[in-house]
C-alpha cells in the first residue's frame, strides 16, 4: 500500500512538472531572442563549414599535429558546437531567469504549491531542449554543407549518432546547467561570462592555435577530456576515449545537479 501512494505521489509530481515544463517551453517560443538565437547557429555553421573549405589550416601553427583535409573537415567543424552552443545556451538561462525572478515567476509558483525541485528541474529540461535544438541547427546545416561539399562515404550513422550523443552531453554538463547553477548565484550577464571563461579553459589549443605536445595546460585538459580541444566529432570509427567524455559529462551533471538544487532550496526568493 505505502509504496502504490509512493509511485502515485511521484506521478502527481511528475504531471506537475510537465505541466510547468509546457509554460517555459511556451514562454520560450514566444521570445524573439529563441529564434535569433537558431538563425545565428545556423549562421555559424554555414560559416564554419565555408571557413574550413577556404583556409583549413587557419591559427594552426607551422609542425601542428593536426592539418585539416577534405577528408576530415567534417569531422572537425562539428566539433565548433562545443564553444557555439553553450554561449547560446547561457544567454537563454540568464535572459529566462531574470524574466522569472524580475516577474515574480518563481516567488508565484512557490505560493502556488510548486515545489523548489520541481521548477529547477522543469527550468533544466526546458533550457536543454532549447539547447538541443540549437544544436540541431548548427549540426544539420554543418553536416549538410560538409556533405554537398565532400560527400558522405565511409560515414556510419551510429557512430555519428554516439559522437553527437557524447557532444550534447558534454554541451548540457559544461553549458546548459552550468549556467542555471550560476543563475542562482548571479544574473544577467555575468552568467555568460563565466561561460566563456570555461570554454576558453575547456578549448584553448582552438582558440590560441596551440596544438603541442609539450604545453601542459593542455596536457591537464587533454587527461580530463580526452575529445576536448575540441571534440571532433566520429563518423567511421567510435573515437578512442570518447567514453571518458561521456562518463565526466554524466558525473558533471548530477554533481551540478546536486549543487544548483541544494542552493536553489536556500536561497531567499524575493
Amino acid at each position: 500500500m505505502r509504496a502504490w501512494k509512493a509511485i502515485t505521489f511521484q506521478w502527481s509530481e511528475v504531471k506537475i512538472m510537465s505541466k510547468l515544463i509546457n509554460v517555459n517551453i511556451h514562454e520560450l517560443l514566444k521570445n524573439k531572442f529563441f529564434y535569433l538565437i537558431n538563425l545565428i547557429c545556423i549562421g555559424a555553421g554555414v560559416l564554419f563549414s565555408a571557413g574550413f573549405v577556404l583556409f583549413p589550416n587557419f591559427n594552426m601553427p607551422e609542425g601542428s599535429d593536426l592539418v585539416l583535409t577534405s577528408e576530415n573537415i567534417l569531422g572537425f567543424s562539428p566539433s565548433f558546437a562545443s564553444i557555439v552552443i553553450p554561449f547560446a545556451a547561457s544567454a537563454t538561462v540568464a535572459i529566462m531567469l531574470e524574466s522569472q525572478y524580475n516577474h515574480g515567476t518563481i516567488r508565484n509558483r512557490l505560493i502556488s504549491g510548486h515545489t523548489r525541485t520541481e521548477m529547477f528541474f522543469s527550468n533544466l529540461i526546458t533550457m536543454s531542449v532549447a539547447a538541443f535544438i540549437y544544436f540541431l541547427c548548427y549540426e544539420v546545416t554543418v553536416i549538410s554543407v560538409a556533405v554537398l561539399a565532400f560527400g558522405y562515404d565511409g560515414y556510419k550513422v551510429k557512430v555519428v549518432l554516439v559522437s553527437l550523443l557524447v557532444l550534447y552531453l558534454m554541451i548540457i554538463a559544461t553549458g546548459t546547467l552550468l549556467s542555471l547553477v550560476i543563475g542562482n548565484f548571479m544574473s544577467g550577464g555575468k552568467i555568460t561570462i563565466v561561460v566563456l571563461v570555461v570554454q576558453y579553459l575547456l578549448n584553448i589549443s582552438l582558440v590560441l592555435g596551440m596544438f603541442k605536445k609539450d604545453n601542459e595546460i593542455l596536457d591537464l585538459i587533454s587527461r580530463i577530456f580526452p575529445q576536448s580541444n575540441t571534440f571532433t566529432l566520429s563518423y567511421g570509427v567510435v573515437a578512442d576515449g570518447i567514453e571518458k567524455n561521456f562518463i565526466i559529462s554524466l558525473v558533471l551533471i548530477v554533481i551540478l545537479c546536486g549543487v544548483g538544487l541544494f542552493h536553489f532550496k536556500k536561497c531567499d526568493i524575493k
